[in-house]
């Protein structure tokens, strides 16, 4: 769908009067985006022989953060597809008895793609205070991006998380994605907190 599609037709597609891409979509291209900043201080470490002490351990959280950023990919994809699974499921009569079920579990889907993007950031956030503390001192700014931007696309995924929670109608299911987004935010903003005094004080 859109991955393999150029970037202006998203944006352009997102500008506009469609219903998708929409704001979970845009949070999953927002976390891709900010985990590839980190990739990108860890590309530019390893191939740095000031910092050759490190490159072994670059190449591994390398690696794991590339596996993040192809996970997050998908979800820019799958986020639309979900949602256009929902619209259908809108159409269908209220009269209809099945309706309420297939809306409910619709709903659930809806909110677990951008809980999906949640805990993705999380663990972007995490390996980008790895990256940060052995990496390219002369991409301390890129990785400071990489902060502000995974953290945005955290933030954005947890709205559209909540939208979809409005709706849903098992309290338990509500009850247990409010206390992990809860213990996922504290994560992030304190290890967001960490990276920014530690990349001004460079700057």
């Amino acid at each position: 769908m859109y991955i393999r599609k150029d970037l202006k037709k998203y944006i352009d597609d997102l500008a506009s009067l469609s219903s998708v891409p929409g704001g979970g979509s845009a949070a999953a291209l927002s976390g891709a985006i900010g985990t590839a900043l980190s990739s990108m201080v860890a590309n530019f470490t390893i191939v740095n022989q000031k910092y050759k002490n490190e490159h072994s351990a670059m190449k591994q959280l390398l690696k794991k953060n590339e596996l993040l950023r192809r996970k997050i990919q998908l979800l820019i994809d799958k986020d639309v597809v979900v949602f256009l699974k929902l619209q259908d499921v809108m159409k269908i009569s209220k009269a209809k008895r099945q309706r309420t079920t297939l809306m409910q579990k619709g709903l659930k889907e809806a909110a677990n793609i951008p809980y999906q993007v949640c805990f993705l950031c999380q663990e972007a956030m995490g390996l980008t205070e790895h990256i940060l503390a052995i990496g390219n001192i002369n991409l301390i700014s890129d990785c400071g991006g990489a902060v502000y931007i995974i953290d945005a696309a955290f933030k954005s995924a947890v709205l559209n998380v909540k939208i979809n929670l409005k709706y849903v109608k098992d309290k338990r299911f509500i009850s247990q994605k409010n206390k992990e987004l809860k213990s996922m935010s504290i994560f992030i903003g304190k290890a967001k907190e960490r990276m920014i005094k530690k990349i001004e004080s460079c700057l």
